[in-house]
């Protein structure tokens, strides 16, 4: 039953997407849009707060659907307060993360660390900064990759 409605959303979400263009496409965010709508299928049987989300997002949808000639300012808006919401919900209770969100870290925390290091160990911050920059985006991706393989990602 549930797994039908989630194929029957994101048919609705292809439709709308073909009618409207690539600037609003991109502005409402549909592929993570349809992301999200496949993790909330898969979390409503155990997470009754991810059923509530679907079904609103599922409502929503369909109102945006229903207004495609006449999109305002104000519907995208809160197209993309709603799924920032959801979104947020599912980072905090089921542990998703977006994609890169460990790289972004892990190469921060590395061109931090390789500065350090690169003034104590070798006197030359331009050594220590691109070491520490390419063993933070090394530990990064494969992180990404491994929540990836997970299907931990949104």
């Amino acid at each position: 039953m549930e797994s039908q409605r989630v194929e029957k959303l994101k048919t609705i979400l292809e439709e709308f997407r073909n009618t409207v263009d690539e600037k609003d496409a991109r502005k409402l965010e549909l592929g993570k849009c349809n992301r999200i709508i496949q993790k909330l299928g898969s979390f409503s049987s155990e997470c009754e707060e991810c059923f509530q989300h679907f079904i609103d997002l599922e409502n929503h949808i369909i109102q945006l659907v229903d207004k495609v000639d006449e999109l305002i300012e104000n519907d995208v808006k809160h197209h993309k307060q709603k799924i920032d919401n959801i979104s947020s919900h599912l980072q905090k209770q089921h542990k998703l993360v977006t994609s890169g969100y460990y790289l972004s870290i892990y190469m921060s925390i590395g061109t931090s660390l390789g500065i350090v290091f690169g003034l104590l160990i070798f006197d030359n911050i331009g050594l220590g900064l691109p070491l520490g920059m390419g063993i933070g985006v090394a530990i990064g991706a494969g992180l990404d990759a491994d929540a990836k393989k997970k299907g931990m990602t949104l």
